[in-house]
């Protein structure tokens, strides 16, 4: 990962992913099925920090998971990359 910003929502949206009740290949057909590009391989490297996704797709796996979310009334995001305050470090 690059930067803060990248660090923090893949933080999220790893304690995000037990909590939504998916694995990483469910997560991946979600983000797929809404326009992802990255194959699910990347997606694991991604979620395992060896691999790099741009801003775009990074929100769109935030988006996935997000959707779960509502699907099944919870009331936790992961943030998408406009959502996170470079400035602000986290407590």
């Amino acid at each position: 990962m690059d930067n803060d910003e990248d660090d923090l929502q893949l933080k999220q949206l790893r304690q995000a992913l037990p909590l939504a009740g998916l694995t990483v290949g469910e997560l991946w057909l979600r983000y797929f099925g809404i326009g992802g590009s990255a194959g699910q391989f990347e997606m694991e490297a991604y979620l395992h920090a060896a691999h790099a996704l741009p801003t775009l797709e990074r929100d769109l796996v935030a988006h996935a998971i997000n959707e779960r979310f509502m699907d099944l009334d919870i009331d936790f995001r992961v943030p998408y990359s406009t959502d996170i305050d470079p400035g602000k470090t986290e407590t």
